[in-house]
């Protein structure tokens, strides 16, 4: 009987195995026109889709050098794996093989996959290691092929497998599956980048889905699936491989799952530069399994020699099919020199050679990001502190990082800590820190590790234990609410769907993604930044709503709130209330808090629960903030959350294509509506030519799309005032714009554009919602530390952002604005501490008829303003 080779999707495309080849074959024909033979290289990186599969089969077949790259990689660095892999064609988003095949059926097996067997280079992916820097893995197609035959022969895979890999096909585990399939025959669902992961598991098991292959994380919204629709356990029956890897298996997740379902998780190691190293199989579903046949797994100590069973250290794989080697940077394979390969996991073996991998060696995963001490230690070093940071395993969070350092003058920890806040992310900051005199070392002048972990552990137990010593008589002033902010954190981690319904209505998909782990987040510090500034009970509050980021507000000024003041009333903001409205109405149902919504005019909101208010929370003008300031009464607490200019400074020595990422990042957020994007970047002379090639480069490769379109880089503006002012200020200064320009008023797109200005000239630098970037070419670092110190930027001081090596300027922007350097004032955005500069017209907080501008953080202020409030009875939940 003929093995079959079926392609379907979730939205409900079958092609047949006839079908299948004729594609196939079709996309040989349009590839060989377009100049590929054997040996070429040609790039593979769109999104998961059947012609995805079928434009890679073809490349097999013609014997070419496939070289992945993920679709999401940025234009810059697409350029440089173009030139160093000496590409002769980007498929990017395909070939364009997309109509139905000819109806002439052609002889011949395609694809043919004997000569790229053969091929040295045939596929070429990247790995980041542990430096992050990309390096090109080359492996050959035996390797591959191999690893491929004994993988699927462990995991007992047959030729009517109905196979679903919920993972990118660009990568080596996705990749795999893809092989797997089309070698062994059965049915491929494809998994594409709008599927949703419950529709796409109903597909599989129309077509009978029997092998499921998914990272951790799709594990846990699997099991969230799960808990809201109990009867897609019973649709899921016929599935007897729920594979699982790309990063470490919890115990928790795989002893959920089996409690759930019945079936045990089967866990497999792999790595880019091998293939797959180890498999558990269904009849033996305990760890990572043993190796595969011909590939050996050493645990070494630091010392590189052999450590025992059970015990931690090293994985170190001996194989064959080890990776050809690395790609030179003039293209050419630099092959390796042996076939050992030093993991830089940490992990054990048992007695029965079983694998259990833990991690990266001295990694820390917190919030997704997988972080390394050392490189924590680099990055402090750049703002003088002489560090060592140590990982102190935790049973809640997993691990607690300390940064232990050495200061002979004996500075406190709050001086560092503030310090780190400008070169650290949020989640990289430290939980604890420790000031010695110098750094324990070794006999040979290295830090002495083991005295650096007892110095860690015992100084952050101390912490603790006083801590919790202070806080012991201070008690949350409604304390029952906090299981009410836990349940609705729960509901929209279990319902994004529902709540990306409400936010793509004005911000695109992406961006109302990065919302919703940002409310995620701040709930999940609630708690502790109460007990941290410890704010009495008040019993109202009325909150003026941003007209952009509804959700993360809701968290911020609401539920955060409702911990510490008995009634919150707010009013949305005009150009968002109807996705204001149907938050609350989504929300309010599952926390009941006294949390009530104004839908009258402001006139009357002020003239009402603002007039009644113990402090008012504001988010807007600096003018309107003023004129309700003024109507206030003293014993009132005002908080002003307005805008500021935010500049983004590049030193001369920066790195560009980095500095380019984040600017583009930050600036193109919420498709260029957000009040933390730069109004003004500053770029030195010498280099502001190469710095605009590299922007305009990044800019091209953006894709507009809908606000619901997962793919789309940015999309329509939300506001009329913003695409009117945008369209105004393009009109005024069109001379000034060196790259687009140009406006859709029916779409309402706005094309990203940059205006390049001389450092003499007069710019206006009012707040623009709009993707607009105004470029300032700079004649030396004295004269812009001069207007970045003037009057007009200092009084709208809220953040700035320097890359480079620049610690004067750096040492003028921090004292007035909240400073970041190689990173973006997003990264250090904490919404559980306070923020912001000093600026007047970009924050304060106005108590007893006296402003004053400071970072802010609403139970911080209200805890030192209002310190002595009544007790307040609880009319709320």
């Amino acid at each position: 009987m003929p093995t079959y080779r079926r392609l379907a999707s979730a939205e409900g495309r079958i092609w047949e195995t006839e079908e299948v080849a004729d594609r196939i074959r079709d996309a040989i024909d349009l590839l060989q026109r377009r100049g590929v033979e054997p040996g070429s290289r040609v790039m593979v990186g769109g999104v998961n889709s059947p012609e995805w599969v079928v434009e890679l089969l073809a490349l097999v077949h013609l014997d070419a050098s496939v070289v992945l790259t993920d679709h999401r990689a940025a234009a810059a660095q697409r350029a440089r794996i173009r030139r160093q892999a000496r590409v002769v064609l980007d498929a990017g988003d395909g070939i364009g093989c997309t109509a139905s095949p000819q109806p002439v059926r052609r002889a011949g097996v395609v694809p043919n996959v004997a000569a790229w067997s053969r091929r040295q280079d045939a596929v070429i992916s990247w790995s980041s290691g542990t430096t992050g820097e990309p390096k090109g893995i080359v492996r050959s197609g035996r390797s591959i092929l191999d690893n491929l035959t004994l993988s699927a022969e462990r995991m007992g895979y047959r030729p009517d497998d109905v196979f679903l890999p919920v993972l990118p096909y660009s990568h080596q585990y996705g990749l795999s599956l893809v092989l797997c399939w089309w070698l062994g025959g059965g049915t491929l669902v494809v998994y594409g980048p709008t599927t949703r992961l419950d529709r796409a598991l109903e597909a599989g098991a129309e077509h009978g889905l029997t092998v499921v292959d998914a990272a951790p994380s799709t594990y846990y919204s699997l099991l969230n699936l799960f808990d809201r629709r109990p009867v897609l356990v019973d649709t899921l029956k016929s599935v007897r491989a729920w594979c699982v890897g790309g990063a470490p298996l919890g115990r928790n997740l795989a002893d959920r799952f089996l409690a759930r379902t019945g079936r045990h998780l089967l866990d497999g190691y792999g790595a880019t530069e091998v293939g797959n190293i180890a498999l558990a199989p269904p009849g033996d579903p305990v760890g990572c399994g043993t190796p595969l046949p011909g590939v050996t797994v050493e645990v070494h100590d630091e010392n590189g020699m052999p450590l025992p069973h059970d015990r931690l250290g090293e994985l170190v794989v001996r194989t064959d099919g080890l990776m050809t080697g690395h790609l030179g940077e003039d293209g050419e394979i630099v092959p390796v020199r042996n076939s050992v390969h030093r993991t830089g996991d940490i992990g054990r073996r048992d007695a029965a050679g079983r694998v259990f991998p833990v991690g990266r060696k001295r990694a820390v995963h917190r919030d997704g990001h997988t972080l390394y001490p050392d490189h924590l230690a680099e990055r402090a070093e750049s703002v003088g502190a002489q560090t060592q940071v140590v990982a102190v395993p935790d049973e809640r969070l997993g691990s607690r990082l300390v940064f232990v350092v050495a200061d002979p003058a004996g500075q406190e920890p709050a001086h560092w800590k503030r310090l780190l806040r400008s070169v650290l992310a949020r989640y990289e900051q430290p939980d604890h820190l420790a000031v010695l005199p110098e750094l324990p070392l070794t006999t040979t002048g290295k830090p002495d590790l083991s005295a650096l972990e007892q110095i860690a552990m015992t100084s952050l137990h101390a912490t603790t234990a006083a801590t919790e010593t202070g806080t012991a008589a201070y008690r949350i002033p409604f304390a029952e609410r906090v299981h009410a902010l836990r349940a609705v954190r729960r509901y929209v981690a279990e319902h994004e769907d529902e709540v990306l319904e409400i936010l793509t209505d004005i911000s695109p998909y992406d961006t109302a993604r990065t919302e919703i782990q940002s409310f995620l987040c701040v709930l999940d510090g609630a708690e502790e930044e109460i007990r941290r500034g410890r704010p009495n009970g008040v019993p109202q509050a009325a909150v003026f709503m941003p007209s952009n980021i509804p959700l993360y507000s809701y968290a911020l000024y609401l539920l955060v709130t409702s911990l510490y003041s008995d009634r919150v009333t707010f009013r949305p903001a005009t150009a968002i209330e109807n996705q204001m409205q149907r938050l609350h109405a989504l929300l309010g149902p599952v926390h009941r808090l006294p949390i009530e919504i104004f839908e009258l005019s402001r006139r009357k909101f002020v003239t009402g629960p603002v007039r009644e208010a113990d402090f008012i929370v504001f988010t807007g003008e600096f003018s309107n903030a003023e004129t309700i300031r003024e109507g206030l009464a003293d014993d009132q607490l005002f908080l002003f959350f307005g805008q500021g200019i935010n500049p983004f400074v590049i030193a001369p020595d920066a790195d560009l294509p980095h500095a380019v990422r984040d600017l583009v990042r930050i600036r193109m957020h919420n498709s260029g509506q957000d009040c933390f994007g730069p109004d003004v970047v500053y770029a030195p002379q010498g280099r502001t030519e190469e710095f605009l090639d590299l922007l305009t480069a990044e800019l091209s490769a953006l894709r507009f799309g809908q606000n619901k379109d997962p793919e789309a880089d940015y999309g329509p503006l939300s506001y009329d005032s913003a695409l009117v002012d945008c369209a105004d200020y393009l009109a005024r200064h069109a001379r000034r714009i060196h790259y687009g320009g140009r406006l859709d008023l029916p779409s309402r797109r706005v094309e990203p554009t940059v205006l390049l200005w001389d450092f003499d000239d007069k710019i206006p630098l009012d707040e623009m919602f709009a993707p607009v970037f105004n470029v300032v070419s700079y004649p030396g670092a004295r004269r812009l530390r001069e207007r970045l110190a003037s009057p007009y930027f200092n009084e709208r001081a809220l953040g700035a952002m320097v890359y480079g090596n620049d610690p004067e300027t750096v040492e003028v922007l921090a004292r007035r604005h909240q400073t970041c350097v190689n990173r973006t004032l997003l990264d250090a955005e904490d919404g559980n501490r306070p923020f912001g500069g000093y600026g007047m017209r970009a924050n304060y907080l106005s108590y007893g008829g006296e402003r004053r501008a400071e970072p802010l953080l609403v139970s911080q202020a209200v805890a030192r303003a209002l310190p002595s409030g009544d007790p307040v009875a609880g009319v709320g939940r």
